[in-house]
């Protein structure tokens, strides 16, 4: 059939667009009660009274929860992990300290939400308050060195000091990104739902359904069989969503001692302080080259704030590790600053955007220092071999992205020297950046049935988070099993599915989608042994080898046979044939070469010299992420990658009082993301190829690599327009001026 690789449209696009797709906070559940937060108006300290008579005896209200009646849990699973992941270690409600501004200190349960958000009101609360430590540069000489979080904190290769201080040319400059929040359109929502026979539904706003399971079975104590969740469309994700906050937890407590079905759903403001964020970094660089510009050695070190219970680490210098090559070494550093706010977490794209942006920010700064064309510059350190782990990459077009990104751009018809470039009044400058993705292999399970009617069903516990996962998957089983996509349906969503990993890291193509490939295949196979060998066998006597799924049938092309699926199940007197697939892949770091998605990216912004306002005017983002196996859904996401890069260059920030170590500007109109206003048309080219090592589908991860080295590119032709070298984002008049 033909249909991976095709551009077809999505399958759940007139659902999403008539409102009939069942996001969590759609879902009603008859009898449900409305949960209501309380929040911590100080960021350090404790509470030393509670008064919640007025707010208790309000009406409607059912219950008021603090730390003196919350019902007790299991602390949070140490060392955190990816198969039963916390947000936060730290569980609000379970004793009087006050780690960060917005914590909840009251949980407000009503029969309606206005009843319970009116009850909250009247709580009061006296606090003692203590100074709040707030991340800035002055903070830096209180850094500390975490544990590992994902990778090692620290990394060496060669010796990195001896080559920059050997080499002729030396960059070496600091540069700071901003905190930064998810602003999903749809806020964080749970409901919860105890059965008479104690297990617990979570209909849930997750990217990780079977992470919500575990990690709630562990806290509440019950076991896993008794847990499940619900997801069957994010209204947006990017990480935030990943992983189990506190009021998820919350709302199963109340929940179960109510006896009653409980929804909490946060508001925007709610956001900036419940479910973590983007922390700021401070990465100082250093490049060593000779004159012709061959890197001689990188040495990046980064620092990030998080809270004063846990250590994430934002791995800014990993991206450094892998990138380009440096003959003499390549030195990584990451170092964590303990403050009063909730712990940060992964977002659209955690570690490498932020790495990125100091990075490649450095090599234009390396290209002018050097005398060297910036597209030149890296194609002279272009590698096929990983420099940090030793090993060849699988595939790396990363050459092709930066000579067809150039000409599709027309790199050719630029003017080097900054401020060269003009559109009568405005300053006209292009830059280019380069990037490099992790690619992420993790275990999946899937189920497709083949009915009587011929049609087809495919099961697996993955998620759609509006990137197109119903359509593509249904694309991959109606390959395999030679059908036309509108004669499989998809279902996902539901932890009673055969479990899948989260949807994070751009890994849901590659790895679900192979267990879904496997699955869909092992049923075909099941057919085609029905046809040699099963009753009254319409192709005995032939090999396996020789049949092909194709129209809804098995055909036997050598000797002109042909029989439906709906007739072999009908002859076999089978109502349904299915099989199940389980792609269990060797963790990437333990195999035989390095699998990352690259790609190269080129922008083009039209500055006014009076304003100082910097307007987005070109792109153009050419990809390696292998196999494409939707280019409609895959554009689609580049075009959203490319808008969250240019909202990092140039828009986004959360702002944090000093005094009060609080966010202040909780909202959309106070937190500035890209309008249509703010984008041009996108111009998106793909040039990778098959990758056998990343996945059975050969497919690589591309979401979050689209959203990589926008920020650098844009940075890059501001300095190109103006001269003027800005080195923390985001890119704001201020600094123009």
């Amino acid at each position: 059939m033909n249909t991976v690789g095709q551009p077809i449209p999505r399958t759940d696009g007139r659902l999403k667009v008539t409102g009939d797709a069942p996001y969590t906070g759609d879902i009603r559940i008859a009898g449900t009660a409305h949960a209501s937060i309380v929040h911590s108006t100080v960021a350090n300290g404790r509470t030393l009274s509670i008064d919640t008579a007025a707010a208790e005896n309000a009406p409607g209200v059912l219950a008021v929860f603090t730390h003196h009646n919350m019902p007790a849990t299991n602390p949070t699973p140490k060392p955190w992990s990816h198969l039963h992941p916390h947000g936060q270690s730290y569980l609000p409600l379970r004793d009087e300290k006050i780690h960060y501004a917005g914590q909840p200190v009251v949980l407000v349960v009503a029969d309606t939400l206005d009843q319970a958000i009116h009850a909250g009101t009247l709580v009061s609360i006296e606090y003692e308050v203590e100074r709040p430590v707030v991340f800035g540069p002055e903070t830096v000489t209180e850094a500390v060195d975490p544990p590992q979080f994902l990778w090692p904190v620290a990394s060496s290769v060669g010796d990195a000091d001896t080559g920059i201080a050997a080499a002729d040319v030396v960059i070496e400059q600091t540069y700071t990104t901003a905190d930064r929040h998810h602003n999903q359109m749809e806020p964080h929502a749970t409901t919860a739902v105890w059965d008479v026979e104690g297990t617990l539904t979570l209909y849930e706003t997750t990217q990780h359904i079977f992470g919500t399971k575990e990690l709630v079975s562990i806290v509440l104590g019950i076991p896993p069989e008794k847990v499940n969740v619900v997801s069957y469309y994010l209204g947006g994700g990017f990480g935030g969503k990943a992983y189990v906050w506190p009021h998820t937890l919350m709302a199963a407590l109340a929940a179960k001692v109510l006896n009653r079905p409980v929804k909490l759903q946060l508001t925007r403001a709610q956001m900036y302080s419940m479910v973590g964020h983007q922390p700021a970094t401070i990465q100082t660089i250093a490049l060593g080259a000779d004159r012709d510009g061959h890197l001689t050695a990188i040495r990046h070190d980064s620092i990030s704030p998080t809270s004063v219970f846990d250590s994430y680490i934002e791995y800014a210098a990993a991206a450094s590790r892998s990138l380009w090559a440096a003959r003499r070494g390549i030195s990584t550093n990451h170092r964590v600053v303990h403050v009063n706010r909730n712990t940060p977490t992964a977002m659209r794209s955690p570690h490498e955007a932020l790495g990125h942006f100091a990075l490649e920010s450095a090599m234009d700064e390396l290209a002018y220092a050097a005398g060297v064309d910036p597209v030149a510059l890296r194609l002279r350190n272009d590698t096929e071999v990983d420099p940090y782990s030793g090993r060849p990459f699988s595939t790396r077009a990363l050459w092709e992205c930066l000579t067809k990104g150039a000409e599709r751009f027309g790199w050719d018809m630029r003017t080097p020297g900054p401020g060269s470039m003009r559109d009568g009044r405005h300053l006209i400058g292009q830059g280019v950046a380069s990037a490099i993705y992790t690619h992420w292999r993790w275990p999946a399970k899937a189920r497709v049935r083949l009915n009587s009617d011929g049609s087809a069903l495919v099961e697996t516990g993955t998620h759609e988070l509006g990137t197109g996962t119903y359509t593509v998957m249904q694309q991959v089983a109606a390959d395999a099993l030679g059908l036309p996509p509108e004669k499989v349906s998809v279902r996902l969503g539901d932890t009673r599915l055969p479990e899948s990993h989260a949807s994070i890291g751009s890994a849901t193509m590659a790895n679900a989608g192979a267990s879904v490939l496997l699955a869909a295949e092992a049923t075909r196979d099941k057919a085609i042994e029905l046809a040699l060998n099963g009753m009254d066998a319409p192709f005995a006597g032939a090999e396996a080898e020789d049949v092909i799924a194709a129209d809804g049938r098995l055909v036997l092309p050598a000797k002109d046979l042909d029989i439906t699926y709906a007739e072999l199940l009908a002859r076999n007197n089978i109502s349904t044939l299915m099989a199940e697939g389980d792609y269990d892949p060797v963790e990437e770091a333990l195999g035989p070469k390095a699998v990352y998605s690259f790609s190269a990216v080129f922008a083009e912004v039209r500055v006014d010299p009076d304003l100082g306002l910097v307007r987005l005017n070109r792109f153009v983002g050419a990809y390696d992420a292998g196999q494409i196996i939707n280019p409609k859904t895959a554009r689609s996401q580049a075009i959203g990658g490319i808008i969250w890069g240019v909202g990092q260059a140039l828009l986004e920030q959360s702002e944090m009082d000093p005094a009060m170590a609080r966010f202040v500007n909780r909202n959309y109109s106070g937190y500035l993301v890209p309008t249509n206003a703010d984008i041009p048309e996108l111009d998106v080219i793909f040039t990778g190829e098959f990758d056998e090592e990343a996945s059975p589908l050969g497919a690589k991860g591309l979401g979050e690599l689209t959203a990589v080295s926008v920020a650098p590119a844009i940075a890059n032709a501001v300095y190109h327009a103006t001269g003027r070298r800005v080195r923390d984002l985001p890119i704001t008049v201020e600094k123009i001026l």
